[in-house]
């Protein structure tokens, strides 16, 4: 038998394999150009020259056949120091490509589904035995001719059928008693896939009863039950696709994501681009939630090297590797989602919550309370506001504590969070000392940038004619943008008195609020 009718009859059984072919070679090497060999999981057919370096390839061939690598050329060194440890004086370039079996369907029950699963499963390629255990189902007549049909009890049928990992094995029978056979045989065969036409309930007593027998957990997650994936549709064909849908996409290590980067089905539209609001915005958006941030004109926001609402001064801004970028109109907006990037839009009412209907609204605004936002229930499906202000009983569905201490962080969903004490985060002893306030109502005009490091009592800056001066020394960790229009009291920036603090990197607070965000985005979808 050539090597080739081996690939052939090996493809025919369903077994996967590796081949390898020598590519190229320098110097003195065991075989030539064009040599081959076959490695599946436990044999081995032909030879690229033995020895160390057969050896090694033979080991990277089995780490592609398993998943754990990639197909690929593999270089070997077959000099002193190489990484074969041989020493013919050459090298030889390997190439590993995996070999997939063709693809075998077992269907347990030949009703309605059975029926549409072997006619779709034979368009998709693979080789297809159904299986029942009444003769008037298990009638050749009700398949196609490429259908190959059994009449038995599932259990001795399906433990007599040869499986590999390329196997799948779809139990739908009439039965729970039934199913929990074809299961039990699946599992004991190896196949690749196993899933069950079954309701939650149904499942959890297949699972309870296979757990009886001694089947362990870690056999059970290999169960796919219910079966498929959540594609809508109730009939027949329906199910058929999303078990397909679902085999497929394992058999093919795919994500099943969209592949359409205009897709905003899971769109949050954030509420202020402030610091805090920022650490929100960038575990969204690394979580893989396209966000939009809506803010004002000329927002006050305080540490712009991590704020996104910059971009409204700035036309973009760049926080720890997520670029925000002002744009114009929802448009835009969409348009710059696409280039994975955060929208930054000037809609201080958030109209574009009604005109794009997100997944999620989070109000990051920061009022605290002190006047309302506009933010409510009915705004999306999940609405998250942070700290003061919202009650996850009335007017959000979720409150995310942002007061220092053990409770930061924590998500409320009945209740609110703690009130707005007015006192500033503690740093080493400081508080008030360490934020710029200003002395009257003005426009603001800095006179240092922020991560420069001041001495206590420096000019800083001026509200009109009024100086602002800090009382303690640091770094200076934030100033409101030069130009805008403040009050009396408002906050200028801050001085941290730890020089050596990064003031690029988004704060541990606002990260921790970020993964509150995203914890009741998730919980409550």
């Amino acid at each position: 038998m050539t090597l080739f009718d081996r690939v052939d009859d090996l493809v025919e059984q369903g077994r996967p394999a590796s081949m390898l072919t020598i590519v190229d070679k320098d110097g003195s090497a065991p075989r030539d150009v064009g040599a081959k060999m076959l490695v599946t999981d436990d044999d081995e057919y032909g030879t690229i020259g033995g020895g160390t370096v057969e050896g090694l390839a033979v080991e990277d061939s089995r780490d592609v056949l398993r998943g754990d690598a990639d197909p690929g050329v593999r270089t070997y060194e077959l000099r002193p120091g190489g990484n074969t440890g041989m020493v013919c004086g050459g090298s030889m370039d390997v190439f590993i490509d995996r070999i997939r079996g063709r693809a075998r369907l077992y269907v347990a029950g030949g009703g309605h589904i059975g029926v549409e699963l072997a006619a779709m499963g034979t368009r998709l390629g693979y080789a297809v035995t159904v299986v029942d255990d009444r003769e008037e189902y298990a009638s050749p007549e009700r398949f196609s001719a490429d259908v190959d049909v059994v009449h038995g009890p599932y259990d001795e049928v399906l433990a007599g059928l040869p499986m590999t990992s390329e196997t799948a094995v779809v139990v739908a029978t009439r039965s729970g008693t039934f199913d929990r056979q074809a299961v039990a045989a699946a599992l004991n065969g190896g196949a690749g896939y196993v899933g069950v036409v079954a309701s939650e309930d149904k499942t959890a007593h297949i699972f309870d009863s296979l757990l009886e027998d001694g089947y362990s957990r870690r056999d059970l997650v290999r169960v796919r039950a219910p079966v498929g994936l959540d594609l809508g549709g109730g009939g027949p064909e329906d199910v058929v696709l999303s078990i397909l849908a679902e085999l497929h996409r394992d058999r093919y290590d795919a994500t099943g994501e969209r592949a359409n980067r205009h897709d905003i089905d899971d769109l949050v539209v954030l509420r202020g681009g402030g610091d805090l609001g920022s650490g929100v915005v960038y575990r969204l958006h690394q979580a893989g939630f396209p966000v939009i941030v809506t803010e004002t004109a000329q927002p006050t926001v305080v540490r712009r090297a991590v704020a996104f609402g910059a971009a409204m001064y700035d036309g973009d801004v760049t926080v720890q590797g997520v670029t925000g970028r002002r744009v114009a109109d929802v448009d835009e907006a969409l348009a710059v989602l696409a280039d994975d990037e955060v929208p930054v839009l000037e809609d201080p009412d958030g109209t574009v919550i009604d005109e794009l209907e997100p997944r999620a609204v989070v109000d990051a605004i920061m009022a605290k309370g002190k006047f309302d936002t506009g933010t409510r229930r009915a705004l999306a499906d999940v609405v998250v506001g942070l700290g003061p202000g919202f009650d996850a009983s009335e007017n959000v569905d979720a409150v995310v504590e942002t007061d220092r201490g053990h409770e930061l962080g924590h998500v409320i969903y009945d209740g609110k969070p703690s009130p707005y004490d007015g006192e500033p985060g503690d740093r080493r002893g400081y508080t008030h000392e360490r934020v710029l306030r200003a002395p009257s109502d003005g426009v603001w005009s800095p006179s240092v940038e922020i991560g420069e490091v001041v001495e206590a009592e420096t000019i800083v800056g001026s509200v009109d004619d009024d100086p602002v001066v800090t009382e303690i020394g640091g770094l200076v960790r934030g100033l409101v943008h030069d130009g805008v229009s403040v009050s009396a009291g408002a906050k200028l920036g801050d001085v941290d008195p730890r020089d050596d603090v990064d003031y690029t990197k988004i704060s541990d607070k606002a990260l921790c609020l970020g993964g509150g965000v995203l914890e009741a985005l998730l919980k409550l979808s």
